[in-house]
């Protein structure tokens, strides 16, 4: 371990406001530097994938932690509706949560792509 790196004493140091809501403070730190690799990065993951395939993949990171970032990942109308319908009693809900869950699905497809090639971020 780096003799520099101290996880403890930087512990100590995080403003405890910070961890209200932990995946919008990591979110809020990943996103601009996930921006700047992209801009900067000319290599891929992988030997014969094409410079277009990963800007996609990291587009699709960007969007996923843009929308955690700035808390609007349920501001889709279906996500609206099936929290409209809850609150509102209504049972039969199980459509509007499928649409729901359905809406949410490229955020969950950028955290996995993150995920996948979190060891790849690097030139």
């Amino acid at each position: 371990m780096n003799s520099d790196y101290d996880p403890k004493a930087i512990a100590q140091k995080i403003d405890i406001e910070e961890l209200y809501d932990l995946d919008i403070t990591i979110a809020r730190f990943i996103l601009p530097r996930l921006m700047a690799y992209k801009e900067h990065c000319e290599r891929t993951p992988r030997l014969n994938m094409p410079q277009q395939e990963w800007n996609e993949i990291l587009d699709k990171m960007i969007y996923a932690f843009d929308r955690i970032a700035c808390q609007t990942e349920e501001d889709t109308p279906e996500y609206k509706a099936y929290i409209k319908a809850i609150w509102n009693n209504e049972e039969d809900l199980a459509h509007l949560k499928h649409d729901a869950k359905a809406s949410l699905k490229p955020i969950a497809e950028g955290l996995s792509l993150y995920h996948k090639y979190y060891r790849s971020l690097w030139w």
